[in-house]
């Protein structure tokens, strides 16, 4: 249970049900007229959009009072957007995190949950519906992976440093192989926030924050024992998100990956 008192396993039904109606039975069989294209050239398929208003219709019924912010709802009306700054509970919604990947039958993809009050996330949900992977997390209560619980400053320090960065970012961490030896570009966020959760990677680094992709991983990590943060120190704000976001296992993994990301020269 969370400060507000979502029994967490019923967010879990609603993604595992959701998975199961609407998104499995469309992966690899998507037909014609069933992927579009937004603004900026990112996809969206008809399970990006049935998937977000079935979860919509639901989530509410969980915690009275509470309102909903999806992605491709804020798609069609930017001001959904402000729900983020507001006193109500906001369940935010990414329905399909890996779209790309989903569209083209790879199975790396995610549904996003995050609960927010008051400008904070304070409960968190990651499932990849083919990887079978569940990750779930209360302020307070830790982070279940598949049902144990982690807590990544218990973990044996892997010999590689191994993360995924986004545009120049990745550019940057590139050229530190001294540091970091194996970088990777980002193609579906929820799935790297699972990576650093399970060990197999530090940190991850994004320049694009859209509360959807980032609010449950990020948050979940922090919860976990890791570190999550602006390159420049500040504060990731939903509702008016700006700047680069490192998330990373610990916070002197977080401290290290800092200073090879920040130094526009290197």
């Amino acid at each position: 249970m969370s400060i507000l008192n979502i029994n967490s396993e019923h967010v879990v039904e609603l993604m595992r049900a959701a998975a199961a109606d609407i998104i499995m039975p469309r992966f690899q069989s998507l037909q014609e007229g069933e992927i579009d294209e937004k603004d900026g050239g990112e996809l969206v398929t008809i399970a990006d959009i049935e998937t977000e208003k079935w979860l919509t219709a639901r989530l509410p019924d969980l915690l009275p009072g509470s309102v909903v912010v999806g992605e491709e709802a804020v798609f069609a009306d930017k001001d959904l957007f402000s729900r983020l700054a507001g006193e109500d509970p906001v369940w935010v919604i990414d329905p399909i995190d890996g779209t790309w990947n989903f569209a083209h039958g790879r199975e790396t993809f995610a549904i996003l949950i995050a609960l927010v009050y008051r400008g904070d996330v304070i409960s968190g949900w990651v499932y990849e519906p083919v990887l079978g992977t569940t990750v779930t997390g209360s302020r307070g209560e830790g982070v279940l992976f598949d049902g144990n619980p982690v807590r990544l400053n218990e973990r044996k320090r892997k010999d590689e440093v191994i993360g995924t960065a986004a545009r120049y970012l990745f550019e940057r961490a590139e050229k530190r192989t001294d540091i970091i030896q194996q970088i990777y570009r980002p193609n579906c966020a929820g799935h790297e926030y699972v990576l650093i959760l399970s060990g197999e990677r530090s940190f991850s680094a994004y320049t694009k924050l859209l509360p959807w992709d980032h609010a449950a991983g990020s948050f979940l990590v922090r919860e976990a024992g890791g570190f999550s943060g602006l390159l420049d120190h500040g504060v990731y704000d939903l509702a008016h998100p700006s700047g680069d976001l490192l998330t990373a296992e610990s916070p002197e993994m977080w401290h290290n990956i800092r200073d090879v990301l920040d130094h526009k020269g290197a």
